[in-house]
């Protein structure tokens, strides 16, 4: 796959693209995919491929641990960088005072038991007020304390993860201080097996002078680790204000644009125009049939595309409606996630697409491995 950067506006279909990139991804050998959802549009993706999906909103039900392993001097190494990231948020200077205060007092916090190893532990050990108070959204009765304060980390170990972030975005500290813990944790593990990390909207608050400078790096450094990340975006203004949009477009040797009927009108041809559009590409995007056809645009070749998708591929991919929502809640509650994908297809009236599937545990792995536009 490769780099990709989706672009267009809402209600074009980028759900189902990104949906549909996800379940052929799951086609290579010991992939795995971490995707950051907007509005829930990539849940029944994820649960029909047996994967584990979080809602990072105020529901409780995942928590997350940071500093569990700063008994590691090179994990300490990156708590000391994400905690002076969350006090430069929050408008604290950060100067050789102030590392060697968090150092000193993440190196006490390292030698107590795992459980103790908090936010409200680290806060408790730093001496100064001022850093004390700045840290204060992110413990217990902070803003993001129920989210960042945990005393046992809940996130799961699935080769396949979605993360709800529309109620988390806004909150651009905590989504900062969210992405750039999930990111530590992944890295641990980039081993080299086929990986896709999508970000639908949530790539816009890495946009941090501490992350903007590195970003480069990061990619070039993913990229050698084979895995492969999906920009999304359906705000071309934010792709044209953004600092690291320059390192984004750069890295990304694939995009894919959404039909825009607005893509010729002066201010918006010039965006498309700093992609290296012509006039006549700018054109096809603009009479592109909405929520069918797709244009991609790579160093191989330009190409409108749609992804002639039948009932049992839409029945994971283009379940994004609150009724959606609510059906899920119910299927998923009467089978069980290991039976989710086959109870999901006879909720939608797909009895000979289910049938097709084998008995769980390994029906998620066959969805993704079908050519599901067929149909009876």
């Amino acid at each position: 796959v490769g780099h990709t950067l989706v672009a267009g506006p809402t209600g074009m279909g980028k759900s189902v693209l990104l949906a549909m990139l996800a379940l052929q991804f799951r086609r290579y050998g010991g992939s795995r995919i971490f995707a950051f959802d907007m509005g829930r549009s990539m849940r029944a993706t994820v649960l029909g491929l047996g994967g584990e999906h979080y809602d990072l909103g105020a529901d409780g039900a995942i928590a997350f641990q940071p500093l569990a392993r700063i008994d590691s001097e090179g994990y300490r190494t990156w708590a000391a960088e994400w905690i002076e990231g969350r006090l430069l948020h929050e408008g604290v200077t950060v100067g050789p005072d102030e590392k060697a205060a968090i150092w000193s007092a993440l190196g006490s916090l390292a030698g107590a038991p795992v459980e103790q190893r908090t936010m409200t532990g680290l806060s408790v050990l730093l001496q100064s007020n001022a850093l004390r108070q700045a840290l204060s959204p992110y413990v217990l009765g902070g803003a993001h304390g129920k989210l960042l304060d945990a005393d046992r980390d809940r996130l799961g170990s699935g080769d396949v993860q979605g993360f709800e972030m529309e109620e988390l975005m806004h909150s651009p500290a905590a989504v900062q201080a969210v992405l750039r813990y999930l990111f530590a944790r992944f890295d641990a593990r980039f081993d080299g097996a086929p990986t896709l990390l999508i970000l639908d909207e949530a790539w816009l608050f890495l946009d941090e002078p501490s992350f903007a400078a590195r970003i480069r790096q990061w990619l070039k450094t993913l990229r050698k680790k084979n895995v492969s990340v999906i920009f999304a975006t359906q705000s071309l203004a934010d792709i044209k204000d953004s600092t690291i949009a320059p390192a984004i477009i750069e890295s990304c040797a694939s995009r894919i644009f959404l039909p825009n009927p607005q893509a010729t009108e002066p201010q918006i041809r010039t965006v498309y125009e700093g992609f290296g559009l012509n006039s006549r590409q700018i054109e096809i995007v603009a009479t592109a049939q909405p929520k069918r056809d797709y244009y991609y645009q790579s160093r191989l070749g330009n190409r409108l595309f749609d992804l002639d998708l039948g009932p049992a591929a839409l029945a994971f991919s283009g379940a994004s409606t609150p009724q959606d929502q609510r059906d899920i809640d119910r299927v998923l509650t009467q089978a069980g996630a290991p039976g989710f994908a086959g109870a999901w297809l006879r909720h939608r009236g797909l009895d000979w697409a289910a049938d097709l599937l084998p008995s769980s545990p390994s029906a998620a792995s066959f969805l993704a491995t079908q050519p599901l536009e067929i149909s009876p």
